[in-house]
């Protein structure tokens, strides 16, 4: 061996030194106490309006936990009248198993009916590329106790377009339930694009009919309708027990990669992405009520045709096995939509009641279509094109048979301040011309990545 020179000496001592030094930064007390002094103080306007999240940072781990803001929860419905919500979190990583850990209780109590609710969500989720070389990512919820849920399990209604819907127009679209559940779901996705989600659920159901008529406009109260989807059925559902497993799968084929030494990062993929749901109800398990079957496959893709503008689109056809026991809740649902802010694009159907396409039938069949020029016609328009405006239209059908089949016919503008879409649309029921109106959501440079849901009302026209 060559000896060291006096000068490499001084630089291997400078550099072993700072390694150490950065090595045990982040781990010494020192560090751990500044982090924690430096996470302000905590204040009441915090947890009424913004809501908290805090770290408390330690050298063997750190935890977060979190309160939900309490006047942003505030919701107000004509089952339950002035509702109050309370939704805690604590999440940690457990380097023993590699898993991020997080439980969610909830608590919800209604002035009106006077019921108290309580559940919690647990979930292990694990993402570790450290074993085998390969992305694991799959997780474990369990969760169980008491709660109020909307018959279509997508939550079409936001509490807050229900809240202002009901206080200024008498419009209590959200209808609910109560019930006390337990479930277990388990997700898994690989890294060629499959992905994989079991669940199991129980729930012990019981209607909720209403116990306040409060409208600030006296007048208005003549427009509240029953706490059920009475466009379906003619009275509340009688109380019953269901038990009821669903999987869904998940593949994109032909999907690109980005490879890394232990990971892969999608990159996309020439074919849509096919996405099959199966779902069985199950007679007197834990007491269940119910026996049914019923099945949905659903084709999706983003069609980007360049200069030509972007096509978006969503068809899938689906029906009951089995329908010898079948309650309100588990009907195939379509997302309707009764308000001036915008549903889910490409998932709703903007000028539908909520639960009139409803069905229990053997098949049916859908889709969701919408084209976004971005430009391509717009900008040939002088002085117009300065606006950056852009043309957006498209079509959302549905058809199950000649008595309850639906479609809708909308254009509109995007990018508008680059953040909102308003869309004008005209819908027909069963052949006959239904109602026409406006909406408004998010679309553009901003807006596409906000989520959609205004507060309002519908407001319905003639051409």
């Amino acid at each position: 061996p060559v000896p060291l020179e006096q000068e490499e000496k001084r630089d291997y001592q400078v550099k072993d030194s700072l390694y150490d030094i950065q090595k045990d930064s982040l781990q010494s007390q020192s560090s751990v106490d500044s982090m924690n002094r430096h996470r302000g103080k905590l204040r009441i306007y915090d947890v009424l309006w913004n809501g908290l999240r805090r770290t408390r940072y330690s050298k063997t781990g750190s935890f977060t936990w979190e309160i939900g803001s309490l006047v942003k929860n505030l919701e107000f419905n004509t089952a339950e009248g002035l509702v109050v919500n309370l939704n805690t979190g604590y999440s940690r990583y457990l380097r023993k198993w590699k898993t991020n850990f997080s439980v969610q209780p909830s608590f919800r109590y209604g002035f009106s009916n006077k019921h108290f609710n309580a559940w919690a969500n647990i979930n292990f989720r694990t993402r570790d590329w450290s074993s085998d070389k390969k992305l694991k990512r799959e997780s474990w919820t369990f969760a169980g106790g008491k709660r109020v849920s909307q018959f279509n399990k997508d939550n079409p209604v936001k509490p807050f377009d229900n809240t202002i819907g009901i206080l200024f127009w008498g419009n209590n679209f959200m209808k609910t339930y109560e019930n006390t559940f337990g479930s277990i779901s388990f997700n898994k996705r690989y890294e060629s694009g499959f992905r994989f989600n079991f669940d199991a659920l129980y729930e012990s159901r019981k209607p909720l009919d209403n116990t306040t008529h409060f409208t600030v406009f006296k007048g208005n109260e003549i427009n509240i309708t029953p706490n059920y989807p009475y466009e379906r059925i003619n009275g509340e559902f009688t109380p019953h027990k269901a038990f009821i497993i669903s999987a869904d799968l998940s593949i994109k084929p032909g999907q690109r990669y980005i490879e890394f030494p232990n990971r892969k990062v999608p990159i996309g993929s020439k074919y849509p992405t096919f996405s099959f749901n199966y779902t069985k109800g199950i007679e007197h398990i834990l007491g269940s009520d119910v026996n049914f079957d019923k099945w949905r496959l659903t084709v999706n893709d983003d069609m980007n045709f360049r200069i030509a503008g972007l096509l978006k689109y969503r068809i899938g056809i689906g029906g009951f096995i089995n329908a010898d026991k079948i309650f309100i809740q588990d009907y195939q649902h379509f997302n309707g939509n009764r308000t001036t802010g915008a549903s889910e694009y490409v998932n709703s159907y903007q000028l539908a009641p909520y639960y009139a396409l409803s069905t229990t039938a053997s098949f049916f069949t859908f889709g969701h279509v919408e084209h976004h020029f971005n430009g391509l016609l717009t900008n040939k328009i002088p002085l117009f094109k300065r606006l950056n405006w852009n043309l957006v239209a498209g079509s959302n059908a549905l058809y199950v048979n000649p008595s309850n089949n639906y479609i809708d016919l909308f254009v509109g503008l995007e990018n508008i301040f680059k953040i909102f879409r308003i869309d004008l649309g005209t819908a027909f029921i069963n052949g006959k011309k239904g109602d026409s109106g406006y909406f408004i959501g998010f679309g553009g440079t901003i807006g596409s990545n906000v989520r959609p849901g205004l507060g309002g009302r519908n407001v319905a026209f003639s051409f």
